[in-house]
C-alpha cells in the first residue's frame, strides 16, 4: 500500500509540473503576440460601410401586408399598366416601377362612404407581373390601408417614380392639403417602395416628418426635415437645422435598404441628380368622392 501511495504521489508531481510549465508557455505567446485591435473586425461590405451611423431603414409604420387582404385578384393583361388596370376597376392612384429583377405597381383607391360615417379608407396594393399557368397576369400580393378622419385635415398623396442603381423605384409622399398648417401639428408620411433581387415588390422605407422633402442622386434617396436646434448660452433654441435620412439598398440585408442620419442647415436646397417624376396625386379624403373621381387625380 505504501508502494501504491508513493507511485501516485510521483504521477501528481509530473502533472503538476505540466501545468506550470503550460501556463508558462501561454504566458510567453502573451508577451510577444500583440492582441486584436477593434478595426480588425470584419465590417459589412458596400454602401453602408464607407460611413458610421448606419442601420437599417425603418419599416415599421408599414402595414403591408399579404395576409391584410379580405380579397385579392388577378387581372389578365400582357404587361402591367394602370390603363389595363382601370378597366378592371376604378384607381384614385397607380403608377409602374420597372427594373432589371421584375416590374411592380402600385395601386390606391378610397373606399366609399356616407354621411354616417366617421373616417375614409385609401384601400393600397402591390401587384407582380406573373406568366404562368396559361395566361399573363397582374397579381395582387400585398395590401394595406390609411384612414383618416372625415372631420380632420385633408392630405394630399403624390407619387413619384425615380432611378435608384439603375432600377425605379416608387415614392409616395403624404402631406396636407394646405400648406399653411404647422408641420408639428399635422406630419408629412414618405414611404419608398422598390423591387427585391427576387421581383418582390417591397416596402424598403417608412418615415414621418415635418414638412418633409426628398432628393435623388441615382444611388440614394435623401429625406429632409425640420428639427428643432440646440439651445444657445440665452437657453433659446437656435432655429435652422434639417434632419437628413439618406436611404439607400443595403449591402447586408438583400431584401431591405439602410438609414444614415446627419443633420445640416435647414436652407439647403433640394436638387436631385436624377429626375423624381410625379406620376399621380391624389387628395384624401375627398369630400365628394361619391360623386365620383377626384378632379386633382392625374393618372397616367
Amino acid at each position: 500500500m505504501a508502494k501504491e501511495r508513493s507511485e501516485a504521489k510521483r504521477t501528481n508531481l509530473v502533472l503538476g509540473l505540466l501545468v506550470v510549465l503550460l501556463l508558462i508557455g501561454t504566458g510567453a505567446v502573451a508577451l510577444f503576440v500583440e492582441p486584436s485591435s477593434s478595426s480588425d473586425a470584419t465590417v459589412p461590405s458596400g454602401n453602408d460601410a464607407t460611413t458610421s451611423g448606419v442601420r437599417p431603414a425603418e419599416t415599421l409604420r408599414s402595414s403591408f401586408s399579404a395576409g391584410w387582404g379580405i380579397e385579392q385578384y388577378d387581372f389578365q393583361m400582357n404587361v402591367l399598366s394602370c390603363t389595363e388596370l382601370n378597366t378592371h376597376i376604378t384607381t384614385d392612384l397607380c403608377a409602374v416601377a420597372k427594373t432589371k429583377h421584375g416590374d411592380f405597381m402600385f395601386s390606391a383607391t378610397e373606399s366609399y362612404w356616407d354621411e354616417t360615417d366617421s373616417e375614409a379608407i385609401l384601400e393600397m396594393s402591390l401587384f407582380g407581373f406573373q406568366d404562368n399557368n396559361g395566361w399573363k397576369r397582374a397579381s395582387g400580393l400585398l395590401d394595406a390601408q390609411m384612414v383618416r378622419d372625415l372631420d380632420g385635415v385633408q392630405v394630399k398623396i403624390d407619387l413619384y417614380r425615380t432611378v435608384v442603381n439603375d432600377d425605379e423605384v416608387l415614392i409616395a409622399h403624404r402631406h396636407p392639403v394646405d400648406d399653411t398648417i404647422n408641420g408639428y401639428d399635422v406630419s408629412d408620411q414618405v414611404f419608398i417602395i422598390a423591387a427585391s433581387p427576387t421581383g418582390a415588390p417591397t416596402v424598403v422605407a417608412w418615415y414621418n416628418g415635418p414638412e418633409m422633402s426628398f432628393e435623388a442622386d441615382g444611388k440614394n434617396i435623401t429625406l429632409l426635415y425640420k428639427r428643432y436646434g440646440v439651445a444657445t448660452e440665452s437657453g433659446q433654441l437656435q432655429q435652422g437645422l434639417n434632419t437628413q435620412v439618406r436611404l439607400f439598398p443595403s449591402a447586408r440585408v438583400p431584401f431591405g435598404w439602410d438609414e444614415q442620419i446627419t443633420t445640416g442647415p435647414a436652407l439647403r436646397d433640394v436638387k436631385d441628380a436624377v429626375p423624381v417624376v410625379l406620376v399621380d396625386s391624389y387628395t384624401f379624403p375627398v369630400h365628394n368622392r361619391l360623386a365620383g373621381k377626384n378632379p386633382n387625380s392625374k393618372m397616367t
